[in-house]
């Protein structure tokens, strides 16, 4: 009975029913962090994430805060309009708060 419990519980936890089907769109504004609010706001975990206008040197930094690591990241150039150009990234949300940089001690 025990087992069964267990099992119930975990095929009906809250995790399953989470929306993977969404897409959250919104633009890199790193004046006034818009996009953090947007995402914070309007965006869950595992959304379909499609940032625009990220600069070539901020995409690792744009992945390594709103990304999974075990799903598929892809970023393609979309101008050249500037001189390093820039971005769209689209991955699996991995929250819709960031992850933080600790310093290195």
């Amino acid at each position: 009975m025990k087992i069964l419990l267990l099992i119930f519980g975990l095929l009906f936890s809250g995790g399953l029913f989470a929306d993977m089907d969404k897409i959250c769109s919104v633009g890199l504004d790193l004046k006034q962090n818009k996009h953090q609010e947007y995402i914070l706001e309007n965006c869950e975990r595992n959304n379909i994430l499609m940032m625009g206008g990220v600069f070539q040197g901020w995409n690792t930094t744009m992945i390594a805060r709103w990304c999974r690591y075990d799903r598929e990241i892809q970023f393609i150039k979309m101008s050249t309009e500037t001189k390093y150009g820039k971005y769209k990234l689209t991955c699996v949300l991995y929250d819709n708060k960031p992850r933080t940089a600790h310093p290195i001690n």
